[in-house]
């Protein structure tokens, strides 16, 4: 079985030192950064399918790195920040998890495992290639490529954004709330503030040049989100 790729972005000496010996210990094939550009430099080469990625970089922003990769990658936010404010924003932008330090590597661990094997269990229970999510707006859904359509042109969303739709499309007419989407589609090992759904709901229906009213997802007072 090919190992899973994993690049740490730390400046730390000692903690990329400590985290690279972890996961290669644990199987992993790992790369470690010590700046942004370093990073941005190696991804194309390397395709890690998870970045650890310290915000507090000594020549750019975390959040600028996490724009720019995290539609080619997972990525785990490792930082000694711990205001909510910063991990809200985080998962905003793209950001699968925060890990805040001081942490106990074992806990990184366990989180990059079980966005892995959440990513398995998804795989495991898509379909068919290409459904078709409603006719009344003339959507589909490429599962194993990961794309939308809508009246044939391709709409380009985020990967949260991605997971949320196709969630809801296989749960349609079920109403969820909040909190139920976050352990469902981003885990229940996130910590982040429930508003980061309603963020992403936003973004899907501002993608698909929709109005709340009359979106494919119908906010329901109260309670959450449901695909009619």
């Amino acid at each position: 079985m090919e190992k899973k790729r994993i690049l740490v972005i730390e400046d730390e000496f000692s903690i990329n030192d400590v985290l690279t010996y972890a996961f290669r210990k644990d199987g992993f094939e790992v790369r470690g950064v010590y700046t942004g550009a370093d990073a941005l430099e190696i991804i194309d080469s390397f395709k890690p399918q998870l970045v650890l990625l310290d915000l507090m970089l000594p020549d750019m922003s975390g959040f600028d790195i996490c724009k720019k990769i995290c539609d080619k990658t997972f990525v785990i936010m490792v930082t000694a920040r711990d205001e909510v404010i910063d991990k809200i924003l985080g998962m905003e932008i793209g950001a699968d998890d925060y890990v805040t330090k001081p942490f106990e590597v074992r806990e990184v661990i366990a989180r990059v495992k079980g966005i892995f094997r959440r990513t398995a269990k998804n795989e495991k229970f898509n379909c068919n290639s290409e459904k078709n999510i409603t006719d009344k707006c003339a959507l589909r859904i490429d599962e194993d490529n990961r794309k939308i359509y809508k009246d044939n042109e391709e709409i380009n969303l985020k990967r949260k954004e991605f997971d949320l739709l196709s969630f809801l499309y296989k749960n349609r007419k079920f109403v969820f709330s909040r909190e139920e989407l976050l352990d469902k589609v981003w885990g229940c090992e996130f910590e982040g503030d429930s508003r980061t759904v309603g963020v992403h709901v936003r973004r899907i229906r501002f993608r698909l040049n929709e109005e709340k009213e009359d979106s494919i997802i119908e906010t329901v007072f109260g309670v959450g989100y449901v695909m009619r």
